[in-house]
């Protein structure tokens, strides 16, 4: 197709899934044209499609893409996202393909026999699937750096070169720089929303029971969460809802008159760099102006918790149990080195602390939610900081330090198993900014119903 086509076409293109969806159902827009769009803008040296996928699957896309519009022009049935673009994160079992999570240790290993669960509904819904994301070595960290496969820019000042955090760092760049529609992550501790937050874009982390795990490869199965990364809540809330075995809905939007917010005062408010400070406040004057009431409340019991910074925890347990096997091996030295170390931080964790840290875990649930239950949603900066600048962190104290930054307010959702959906925040041309609503544990359609009421305002 001719550069100048394929422009034009980019500019036409919304990339929000229904508008897809409607316009392939239409006619007026080709299956194959969106799909040769967003390999376009993958092949496209200038841009961040080599450090943005491990795999790519340009054959599969474009004929996968021509059937589709062979049916609609036949008038043969069609399932109802029929052509519309997807990115997975590479820790989701494609059948024939090796899952790599990021690493070259398993680069050996036999292909997956079967599509995971959460794949196979989304291509069941009639998504192509365009190719398989680069992400944090085995997902364990929250900048989205791979020292295997390279790292994804987020699209701010790139000419610095800023993380687009992780661990799903491809699957965000890969929404924002519009090579695919919609795309698929996990989140263990803040791993669709922080890379949504530095790149633009909205996430969500569904409440962890939600999802099934099988074929997806897992970090701290008691934390883990498959969740979906979009331009818009609605994309999210359809996606959702076909991984968790729906028919691919959004919600009815709630009137933000009369809403109740409330704002975690604390730590998760302290040491905000400007730009989140300044982007932040302004939502928050936005949703006030637009009948929302938000109150500051104190949780004395997450005052005590810091999640990302705490290496002895139930995840850094679990992490070390999946991967012992390998670091205990002549296969270790094919970790990343800042990887192997977080995974043998679990090694010497007892049992009896593990049984502890969960009955600590349930007692913190309790009371958050005692405390928490007149509000309709928590509200807070996704992250604290913008994307940090790759070459400001050249030693790996200084990676661990601003891995830590990235996930602190993050973690916290996934350590209290609540839903919890980053929107952007930031005024146009700016650093992108996420503000963070976190509903209530299991209630994850609410939420989603809570953000589409909420988003515009939000956005600004």
């Amino acid at each position: 197709m001719h550069f100048l086509a394929i422009a034009v076409i980019l500019c036409a293109m919304t990339y929000l899934i229904k508008d897809i969806a409607h316009q392939i159902a239409d006619g007026t827009l080709n299956a194959r044209d969106h799909i040769e769009n967003c390999l376009a803008a993958i092949d496209d040296k200038n841009g961040q499609g080599q450090n943005t996928f491990i795999e790519t699957y340009h054959d599969r896309a474009r004929a996968e893409a021509d059937a589709v519009d062979t049916a609609r022009k036949n008038g043969w049935a069609l399932p109802p996202f029929a052509g519309v673009s997807l990115s997975i994160k590479d820790l989701f079992d494609v059948a024939g393909d090796v899952t790599k999570a990021g690493s070259i240790l398993l680069a050996d290993s036999p292909p997956a026999k079967k599509d995971a669960t959460i794949v196979a509904r989304l291509r069941q819904a009639g998504f192509i699937l365009i190719g398989r994301t680069n992400m944090t070595e085995f997902a364990f960290s929250g900048l989205g750096m791979n020292v295997h496969y390279g790292n994804p820019l987020s699209p701010y000042d790139r000419k610095t070169g800023r993380v687009a955090g992780g661990s799903s760092s491809g699957s965000a760049v890969s929404v924002s720089d519009n090579m695919a529609a919609i795309s698929i992550g996990s989140d263990t501790g803040g791993s669709t929303r922080a890379p949504a937050s530095y790149c633009g874009i909205v996430g969500l982390k569904p409440s962890t029971a939600r999802m099934p795990s099988d074929g997806v490869f897992p970090l701290s199965p008691s934390f883990d969460a498959a969740g979906p990364m979009g331009n818009s809540v609605a994309c999210v809330s359809i996606i959702d809802s076909i991984m968790a075995g729906g028919v691919g809905v959004s919600e009815t939007p709630f009137n933000p008159d009369g809403l109740r917010l409330a704002i975690p005062d604390g730590y998760l408010m302290e040491n905000l760099d400007a730009e989140v400070a300044t982007a932040f406040d302004a939502a928050i004057d936005r949703l006030r102006d637009a009948g929302v009431h938000v109150q500051k409340i104190r949780l004395d019991a997450l005052e005590a918790m810091r999640p990302s910074n705490n290496t002895k925890s139930i995840v850094s347990a679990e992490a070390y149990a999946v991967h012992r096997q390998w670091l205990e091996s002549d296969q270790s030295d094919k970790y990343d080195p800042f990887i192997g170390h977080r995974l043998r931080g679990g090694a010497d964790i007892l049992a009896a602390d593990y049984i502890a840290m969960f009955e600590k875990r349930d007692t913190v649930c309790h009371n958050i939610k005692m405390q928490t239950r007149g509000f309709d949603a928590l509200v807070l900066p996704t992250t604290p900081g913008i994307a940090p600048a790759i070459n400001a962190m050249p030693t790996r104290d200084k990676q661990l330090e601003m891995n830590a930054r990235s996930l602190r307010n993050t973690a916290i959702s996934n350590y209290l198993d609540r839903p919890t959906i980053s929107i952007p925040c930031h005024k146009s041309g700016t650093a992108p900014v996420g503000l963070s609503l976190m509903g209530s544990r299991h209630h994850d359609r609410r939420l989603l119903a809570i953000a589409e009421g909420l988003e515009a305002i939000i956005r600004g």
